[in-house]
């Protein structure tokens, strides 16, 4: 009996360990992201947006080559399509968000990109939360928008912060997409040599390639940085929590933008500002907490819990259930 209990405790320990591990490797996936992109800030102001970009694009796409290795002639059409097109807003995303980064301060920049992932949670929800949760937002991405002496920010930054967050919403429908017709990581893999193949040529159009090709070495480690590192954390994380609990931790991620903001690069936001970021990341919490708050109960003396789901990249992975009687 004393070594039942024993064993006992010991699983009710592993269990409580490995419930903790998903919020930690989401948290991480954030510190580390917004950490590169503070640190990229520089880079992108000395050198140029479009380049720095473009080339960590590049060198992500080269490094996920080497990791997945795919085999190219197996793709077929539907694939290559779908690979193009999230490919193209990967591109969008990650150029507008870094150009935007340069031209107003980091907290305002993901308060805003962070309405593509809220515009998507809000076409799912009915009734009041979905006309109340965008005026909420709008009222928040207002406050942040101008600064600490009442001024309205760089207009070029917000345009570009709102591009950022229409690519990123195109992101999370598209790769849900992708990854129904990929195995693995092949159509990550795919979708960034298209991001690159895209970003690049762009980047030369935009922007002098003399000002930008030589910092090639910092911008490998950069894009290992970010987003390799963080993409590998939320993966992670999505094995070992609920997609909800995922995207709620997620919301956290404006507030870490505008700390390293304020650490690494010395930009302080207002009471009004701070307010705005508060309450997108109210709003974000409130598209995934409602539609769970209100969703009626299944009748009978059976309930199904469900501890893993299928991942955007692996749709093959059976949903592994239990049941708990009432």
């Amino acid at each position: 009996m004393p070594r039942q209990m024993e064993n006992t405790a010991e699983d009710k320990t592993l269990a409580a360990s490995g419930a903790l591990m998903g919020p930690a490797l989401a948290m991480g996936s954030m510190i580390i992201s917004q950490l590169g992109i503070a640190v990229a800030v520089p880079l992108m102001v000395a050198h140029g947006s479009f380049g720095i970009s473009a080339l960590r694009l590049g060198f992500a796409a080269l490094f996920c080559l080497a990791w997945v290795r795919p085999n190219f002639r197996r793709f077929d059409r539907r694939q290559w399509i779908g690979a193009f097109a999230l490919g193209v807003t990967m591109a969008l995303m990650t150029m507008c968000f870094f150009t935007a980064a340069k031209l107003i301060p980091m907290g305002p920049a993901i308060t805003i990109d962070f309405l593509g992932p809220l515009g998507v949670a809000v076409l799912a929800l009915r009734g009041w939360p979905r006309l109340v949760l965008p005026l909420v937002a709008a009222l928040g991405v207002f406050a942040v928008s101008y600064g600490s002496h009442g001024k309205l920010l760089a207009p070029a930054g917000i345009l570009f912060a709102m591009g950022a967050a229409c690519g990123w919403a195109g992101y999370i429908v598209l790769m849900r997409h992708v990854g129904r017709l990929f195995s693995a990581q092949e159509g990550l893999c795919l979708s960034l040599i298209a991001a690159a193949a895209l970003a690049l040529p762009a980047a030369c159009f935009l922007e002098p390639p003399v000002e930008w090709l030589g910092q090639m070495p910092v911008v490998a480690g950069l894009a290992v940085l970010s987003p390799l590192l963080p993409f590998a954390l939320e993966m992670a994380a999505l094995r070992r929590m609920e997609m909800g609990a995922f995207s709620i931790v997620m919301s956290l991620e404006p507030a870490f933008g505008a700390l390293f903001g304020f650490v690494i690069l010395g930009q302080a936001l207002s009471l009004r500002q701070i307010g705005g970021l508060l309450a997108v990341m109210a709003a974000s919490s409130g598209a995934v907490l409602l539609p769970v708050m209100t969703k009626p109960r299944p009748k009978g003396r059976m309930e199904v819990q469900t501890l893993a789901f299928p991942l955007p990249d692996q749709t093959h992975q059976p949903t592994a259930c239990k049941v708990l009687e009432e």
